[in-house]
């Protein structure tokens, strides 16, 4: 079944990233999730998707559904929740981003919208394991000493469960590292040539955080540094005693509102900001800002101005 409208929808049974433009669900026939098929990360809406990967998923769910006791992925909430009943409905043609903003604005009314609230369903990337496209819930790599790594997760290995939800794909990652803890332990169940295994998987603060520049419902919350200008040639650069590969831009003579009242000046060379001075230039370095920091966050912008090195407190605001 294809829906293509989300208006009359339980979101609290269908619950996924409504940042997507698609996700599967495979469902029992008393409505119970199996899994979930989808997702994305933030270089590409569809290089962790493939024929192969989504064919994997059914076969599994399948394997699942002939169990006498087959595992379903429970629900968050219980109390079913329909858009039609948010003040979204009015629109008309509502997207599934217009929940997700519908669902921030009703959060922030009441006073329960937090800034972890941004960083919603973290890829399996954020904790070391990169599973199979082909085949979503086998280990196809892990970055050393991470939280993966650690548990004792190898290349090859079965995910069985993830924060004790079944695992059959990329999508059913995504829901079980949402409903993880900011920071603690969560379990992970694997089967490694037919042998049973699990271990807990420690979460440092931050784990979360990942780039939500592609984000419909995250726009207003990327930043804009306000600073631009040419990057210094390899000569300018030994001239003020600088190092060839470091970042170094000459801010340029219309200087923004924003940047004027921040104390900024033209011809202030910047050089980095919050103490981290980049082997980069300007156009990469903005990259980097609209990706690991909010509209509304206070930094401080390292400047060399005539000659000399100062700091300057800048509130970063939306692009």
């Amino acid at each position: 079944m294809r829906l293509t409208r989300v208006i009359d929808v339980d979101i609290h049974q269908l619950e996924f990233d409504f940042d997507l433009t698609m996700m599967t669900f495979f469902l029992s026939p008393e409505g119970q999730v199996y899994s979930r098929y989808g997702g994305r990360d933030s270089k590409d809406a569809e290089n962790r998707l493939s024929l192969a990967g989504f064919r994997h998923t059914m076969e599994s769910v399948l394997a699942e559904h002939a169990k006498k006791a087959p595992e379903f992925a429970e629900r968050t909430v219980e109390k079913p929740l329909y858009p039609r009943d948010m003040n979204i409905a009015k629109r008309g043609c509502v997207h599934c981003h217009n929940v997700k903003e519908q669902q921030e604005i009703d959060l922030t009314k009441a006073g329960k919208w937090s800034r972890d609230l941004v960083w919603r369903y973290p890829p399996p990337d954020n904790i070391g394991l990169i599973p199979d496209v082909d085949r979503g819930n086998v280990v196809k790599s892990l970055t050393p000493e991470s939280p993966a790594a650690k548990a004792g997760l190898k290349p090859g290995d079965q995910l069985r469960s993830l924060n004790r939800v079944p695992i059959h794909s990329f999508g059913d990652a995504l829901f079980a590292l949402d409903r993880a803890p900011a920071k603690g332990g969560i379990d992970v169940a694997w089967e490694r040539d037919g042998k049973a295994m699990s271990a807990k998987l420690e979460l440092s603060e931050g784990w979360k955080k990942t780039d939500i520049t592609w984000r419909p419902s995250q726009q207003h919350r990327i930043p804009s540094l306000k600073l631009f200008g040419d990057d210094l040639t390899a000569d300018e650069k030994k001239a003020l005693g600088l190092k060839p590969g470091q970042l170094a831009f000459r801010q340029q003579k219309a200087v923004s509102e924003h940047a004027t009242k921040s104390g900024f000046k033209a011809g202030d060379v910047i050089l980095g900001i919050d103490g981290l001075e980049p082997n980069t230039t300007m156009t990469p370095f903005l990259f980097f800002v609209r990706r690991n920091y909010l509209a509304g966050d206070r930094v401080k912008v390292i400047v060399l101005r005539d000659g000399k090195r100062i700091e300057i407190p800048m509130t970063l605001i939306q692009s």
